[in-house]
């Protein structure tokens, strides 16, 4: 054994140990990009609430006799969801990595926070979201007729 490997103390081995070391092994090397694939389907369905949303105020007869504060109350929803984009948009930006490729605890710590910080942004889009589908839901249901042109 050289100077640095390191052994560490634990209980006698299973005979299964070496599939569930390889399946930790593939969780995190697949973590990051299992992170960033759910903020961009976050940003897809973000896209089609959008959508639909704007659709519902557009060929909405109540759009036409809004006044401004009202306008700035259906507006809420559309900024709650460019919130959550803009943390979409924070998981899936790249960032300038300084590593020693030759220490494995700093990488692992790095990978660790990065992990960490990407999934807090991710967790913010949800609820950024769902505080927008919220204010929608609410907002179009107070419109007489439902939001819909009757």
């Amino acid at each position: 054994m050289t100077a640095q490997e390191k052994v560490y103390d634990s209980g006698q081995g299973r005979p299964d140990d070496d599939f569930w070391l390889s399946q930790g092994r593939k969780a995190v090397e697949d973590s990051l990009p299992a992170v960033r694939e759910a903020a961009k389907a976050l940003m897809t369905g973000l896209g089609v609430l959008q959508g639909i949303y704007v659709a519902i105020l557009g060929f909405g007869d109540f759009a036409k006799q809004m006044t401004w504060p009202v306008a700035g109350l259906f507006a809420l929803p559309l900024l709650a969801w460019l919130v959550a984009l803009h943390s979409c948009l924070s998981v899936m930006k790249t960032k300038e990595h300084t590593l020693r490729l030759f220490a494995p605890e700093e990488i692992r710590d790095h990978h660790a926070q990065a992990l960490k910080d990407k999934q807090r942004s991710l967790t913010c889009a949800f609820w950024e979201l769902t505080v927008g589908l919220v204010l929608a839901i609410a907002l179009v249901a107070l419109v007489p007729g439902g939001g819909s042109n009757g």
